[in-house]
C-alpha cells in the first residue's frame, strides 16, 4: 500500500512513526511542501497547481498523512483523483463545510463544502465528531468509502492539534475504523491534526497516535 507523508510544517520533524522496521514492506514517500507559499489555512491558485503537480503521479488509493489541520484541504486534492462513485467518512471535531470568507478560495474550513459542489463522484458525506450522525453500521454498502481523519476529533490525551478538540479516545477511533474496514471497500485514508509546534511532548503524543493509526491501516488495507 502506498503511503505519502506530506510535510507542510515542521510537525513531523521529531516523529518516527513512519521509520518503524515493521513498515519496510510499505512504499513510503516523504514529500516536502514547506517551500510553497500561500498554503496556511487557505490555498491560493498558484500553490494549488504546484501541489497538484507534485502529487500527480501518486494515487488516491493509499494512506496520506497531511500534517496540521490547517492543511486539511489537501484531502480535496486526493478526492479529485477518484474516478468512481464514493462516500466520504469524516472524523473531525469541525464539519469543514463553511463558505470561504472571500472569493472561491480553497480553505481548511470549507473544503468539504467545495468537495460536495465540485466532485460528481462524491455522493454522501458522513461526519463523526461534530454532533449526531447515523451509526456506522447503517452506512450504505453500495459505494466504497474514502476516510479522512482529523485528530482534533480526539481528546488532548491522544493528540495535540492546532484547533479545539473533541473527546474521542484512540481506542474508540480504531474500533470505528475496524467496523468500516470490515463492512466496506476502502479507497483511501488521509490523516491530519498534527501540530506546527515542535515541542517534545507534542511530538511524543502525536507520534504515538500516528503509530497506532499507521499500524492498523498497514495491516488492514
Amino acid at each position: 500500500m502506498n503511503t505519502m507523508i506530506m510535510k507542510m510544517t515542521d510537525a513531523y520533524q521529531h516523529q518516527s512513526f513512519y521509520n518503524n522496521e515493521l513498515y519496510k514492506k510499505e512504499t513510503i514517500t516523504i514529500t516536502d511542501f514547506r517551500d510553497i507559499q500561500g498554503t496556511r489555512c487557505y490555498l491560493d491558485d498558484l500553490a494549488k497547481e504546484e501541489i497538484k503537480k507534485r502529487i500527480y503521479e501518486f494515487p488516491a488509493k493509499g494512506i496520506h498523512f497531511i500534517d496540521s489541520g490547517n492543511y486539511h484541504y489537501l484531502s480535496l486534492l486526493w478526492l479529485e483523483k477518484l474516478d468512481e462513485d464514493f462516500n466520504l467518512i469524516l472524523f473531525d471535531h469541525h464539519p469543514d463545510n463553511q463558505p470561504p470568507s472571500f472569493g472561491a478560495i480553497t480553505s481548511c474550513g470549507g473544503w468539504v463544502l467545495e468537495a460536495t459542489k465540485s466532485l460528481p463522484h462524491l455522493k454522501n458525506v458522513y461526519t463523526y465528531g461534530v454532533g449526531e450522525e447515523i451509526p456506522l453500521s447503517e452506512i450504505p454498502k453500495d459505494l466504497p468509502l474514502y476516510i479522512s481523519i482529523d485528530k482534533d476529533v480526539l481528546s488532548t490525551e491522544f493528540a495535540v492539534t492546532d484547533w479545539d478538540q473533541g473527546n474521542m479516545t484512540i481506542d474508540e477511533l480504531l474500533e470505528d475504523l475496524k467496523i468500516l474496514f470490515k463492512n466496506h471497500k476502502i479507497l483511501g485514508v488521509d490523516i491530519c491534526g498534527d501540530s506546527g509546534e515542535t515541542l517534545e511532548y507534542v511530538a511524543k503524543i502525536n507520534n504515538q497516535t500516528n503509530s497506532l493509526l499507521f499500524d492498523f491501516l498497514s495491516e488492514n488495507f
